[in-house]
């Protein structure tokens, strides 16, 4: 099962990596490119090099979009409150950038687990490989049965039928429930009502395991910006295209034409219809856009003054909550960062519950949780960061995921030029690795090639 975990998605880190911001006319270029996220900066690295004028408009203050390394918090180390894993570092770009700069990896084991219940008791290894047999079986059968039915039909619908055929115990359920949650909405960022039955799991997977990057990811895709004329805070609000080219119009006034636009915002953007397109983009590219699903993933970072939980787990669970979604998933950051801090995540309709709370209300939310998975009483954290990436109006969620109605052809109409001057990249329009930071750094350096010509 990949991890992906947003994307399976600048910032402090990079706070001194900030061009200078220009507005007003500024006549024409080559290209231009819509959002500074890697599929943004690929692309414009890669035509820059071809010799093409290129300018990236983008609307935050920053590059990196969806990788977001963070430094303004007491912490030592910057925190990934985007992307935080390279997923499959064997033939990753992400990877072999991370290499030439020498920034350092370490590999995150996910089987380095523990699953607590309400109270501080763990689940002992024989519930574990009871639970995970009947899982894998629930999960083998939901699948086959997808493959006979509409892919009008949810994931939930097919794993329940499931369960209901196999006849498990009413209380193993819950438990079975519970895993799902974790495995697979937590990885998707999706609810199971809201996943593809028959192409929730589409896509590839590279080898070599996942890693983190202790100093923050955001030191990964600087590079990728360095000499590229971009311009920030310029929030897109009109493109016009033809044959001839294109003609782009900022909120804050910037116009600009080229011959060529990359278009790299993320998908919930998009479905918002934020960017108006004259002419409207074509029938069948906004029947794509409409299928293929965007999630939320929201991260809670939270820096101790001390550690009180077991210093050598990679992730633990807790399947204490109300729904068994609130809190339901920890990451240790101490053996990576050496910090005594950890990262809950929501994921789906409890994502966008929790970012509804005020910072107090949430600190006092996870404090309870941890106290009662641990079974005892917990410290406050002394610093707090929160996501919020569903609010986030640049972005209005994490990644994309394959929703009930969806097919694998709608993620390539979406990346389907249009008029031969528009063109589409982003995690969302990668057909192997969505959600991925590799699939949207291939995305965008595919843009690029189809744009400039191979």
């Amino acid at each position: 099962m990949r991890r992906r975990s947003f994307l399976k998605l600048g910032g402090g880190a990079m706070a001194s990596f900030f061009l200078p911001r220009v507005g007003g006319a500024v006549g024409s270029t080559d290209c231009i490119i819509i959002g500074a996220g890697i599929a943004g900066l690929a692309a414009g690295d890669y035509l820059r090099k071809k010799g093409w004028g290129v300018t990236i408009l983008e609307a935050r203050e920053r590059v990196g979009g969806r990788v977001w390394s963070r430094a303004d918090w007491k912490g030592k180390n910057p925190m990934d409150m985007g992307a935080s894993w390279i997923h499959g570092v064997s033939g990753n770009p992400i990877a072999e950038q991370a290499q030439r700069e020498g920034i350092r990896t370490v590999p995150f084991d996910y089987e380095n687990k523990a699953v607590y219940h309400a109270g501080g008791s763990r689940i002992t290894n024989e519930e574990e490989e009871r639970i995970e047999k009947r899982y894998r079986k629930t999960l083998k059968l939901a699948n086959g049965t997808a493959e006979e039915l509409s892919r009008d039909v949810s994931l939930r619908e097919t794993f329940t039928g499931a369960e209901k055929k196999l006849g498990w115990p009413a209380k193993e359920l819950a438990s079975l429930n519970f895993r799902a949650h974790t495995e697979i909405e937590h990885e998707f960022a999706a609810s199971l009502e809201e996943l593809s039955a028959q192409y929730w799991d589409e896509g590839e997977e590279l080898s070599g395991g996942d890693v983190i990057v202790p100093a923050g990811l955001g030191g990964i895709v600087e590079p990728w910006a360095r000499g590229q004329d971009i311009r920030f805070s310029q929030t897109v609000e009109r493109v016009g295209y033809d044959r001839d080219g294109v003609r782009v119009k900022t909120a804050q006034g910037l116009e600009m034409k080229a011959k060529k636009l990359i278009v790299t915002v993320p998908l919930g953007i998009l479905k918002k219809g934020t960017i108006a397109f004259d002419p409207p983009l074509p029938k069948e590219k906004m029947e794509a856009i409409g299928r293929i699903g965007f999630g939320n993933y929201q991260k809670t970072a939270l820096l101790y003054d001390e550690l009180f939980w077991d210093p050598e787990l990679h992730l633990f669970d807790w399947d204490g909550g109300a729904t068994g979604k609130e809190w339901a998933e920890w990451v240790n950051l101490y053996p990576f960062t050496g910090e005594p801090a950890l990262m809950a995540f929501h994921t789906a309709q409890a994502a966008y519950g929790i970012e509804k709370m005020t910072d107090r209300e949430i600190s006092d939310a996870a404090t309870d949780a941890l106290g009662s998975a641990l079974g005892k009483k917990v410290p406050r954290p002394k610093d707090m960061m929160v996501s919020r990436w569903g609010h986030d109006p640049y972005s209005l969620g994490a990644y994309s995921f394959m929703g009930v109605g969806a097919t694998p052809a709608d993620r390539t109409m979406l990346g389907k030029p249009v008029a031969g001057s528009l063109y589409f990249a982003g995690e969302a329009v990668s057909e192997n690795y969505a959600a991925t930071m590799h699939g949207a750094y291939e995305s965008g350096l595919a843009a690029g090639r189809e744009c400039g010509g191979g």
